[in-house]
């Protein structure tokens, strides 16, 4: 299962149930013109980058049921993973506590899945869509939202939108400023610390958009967002405070589209299904290709970045960025393995990734931590 972007994630969730530092003002200017850059390539890894045949490690936790979608953690002792749970048919909410993973429940995530979660200052918010079809099918479905106040979770009321829409991705910056992305429409909601309110992007941003894949945002001055667009070239679009503006995409010479963002402080890194890792440092962009899929990026400042998705053998990867270039790290993962969802855990120097295993292993979770060295 190859899901293209965090909207992607969750319609192929669905599918496999049917089958068994705060950034103040925004002082670097965009690029107004379509750069046209030469990608660098990120060397083949050396040795084995994933699972070869071993099953995951034992974890001296409780497991996690279903696949897991996405992770967001706000210290070493409190982290978030979203997603779907097979047996089910539901959406998945577990708490990392410092010790273990608890699983929380609640009826509002009955019938649903979801796909990208945001950690805040005493809270979190988790997005997806609901009500699908028993098959799968996202078309009959209905955008998800849902926020975590310590174990407890509730689904929250946003805008009426129409069937078939979903919220693929979700960034906050505290507890009154976030942003909601997904499709169909595209569909662009802004939390004000009171409600969840459409933004309609204006009319150069949105034409020939499909949908919004993905979001990031820093402050109420900066956010990102990476729109498909119906031409060879994704959407790119920034946030300043006041509007949503265009921002040229370079061109690669290729048809390429970007699935996932992250930002921070000045910079700012999206990747998608075609190994394309665009990467803006303020002043201009830069490319980098890998023959990988990449489904998810985290980044925590300028020399650290993590990529995950899945390689050419169908196996779990991750890659990490030093400030200069990306190289493959080794990834304990089983075989026929993705991961879906990468974090930074702040102020530590180590990571979540998570992901599913084998779909005809009933998508065992797939969940890795880095502990500074390695992946376990």
């Amino acid at each position: 299962m190859k899901p293209f972007g965090k909207h992607r994630r969750l319609a192929g969730i669905l599918a496999v149930t049917a089958l068994a530092p705060a950034y103040t003002a925004w002082s670097h200017a965009a690029p107004h013109a379509a750069p046209v850059l030469a990608c660098t390539t990120v060397p083949t890894a050396s040795g084995p980058t994933a699972g070869t045949g071993r099953q995951q490690p034992q974890w001296d936790m409780p497991p996690v049921p279903g696949g897991l979608t996405d992770i967001a953690a706000r210290s070493s002792s409190t982290a978030l993973a979203v997603g779907g749970t097979v047996a089910e048919h539901g959406a998945t909410v577990a708490r990392w506590n410092g010790t273990a993973w608890q699983t929380l429940s609640s009826p509002g995530l009955r019938m649903g899945v979801l796909s990208a979660v945001a950690v805040f200052r005493r809270g979190a918010w988790a997005v997806g869509q609901w009500g699908a079809s028993p098959d799968g099918n996202p078309d009959l479905g209905h955008p998800l939202m849902v926020r975590v106040t310590g174990t407890r979770v509730r689904q929250v009321p946003i805008p009426r939108t129409g069937s078939g829409s979903f919220l693929a991705d979700v960034a906050a910056t505290s507890a009154a400023d976030a942003w909601a992305v997904g499709g169909s429409g595209p569909l662009i909601l802004h939390w004000n610390g009171t409600a969840w309110k459409r933004v309609q992007l204006p009319a150069a941003v949105r034409r020939g958009v499909a949908s919004v894949d993905g979001v990031a945002a820093t402050s109420k001055m900066n956010a990102w967002a990476i729109m498909s667009r119906h031409s060879r070239l994704p959407g790119i679009a920034h946030w300043n405070g006041r509007r949503w503006a265009n921002v040229a995409s370079p061109h690669i010479g290729m048809r390429y589209g970007l699935g996932a963002v992250a930002a921070t402080g000045k910079d700012v890194w999206a990747v998608g299904l075609s190994g394309v890792i665009m990467h803006w440092n303020g002043r201009k962009w830069t490319c980098a290709r890998t023959r990988d899929e990449l489904l998810d990026v985290t980044a925590s400042s300028a020399d650290n970045a993590w990529a995950v998705g899945v390689d050419g053998n169908l196996q779990a990867l991750t890659l990490h960025w030093n400030g200069h270039t990306w190289k493959h790290v080794m990834t304990p993962a089983p075989d026929l393995s993705s991961l879906f969802g990468v974090a930074i855990i702040p102020r530590s120097g180590r990571a979540w990734a998570v992901g599913e295993g084998p779909v005809a292993a009933q998508t065992d979770t797939l969940m890795l931590h880095w502990n500074g060295t390695a992946w376990q």
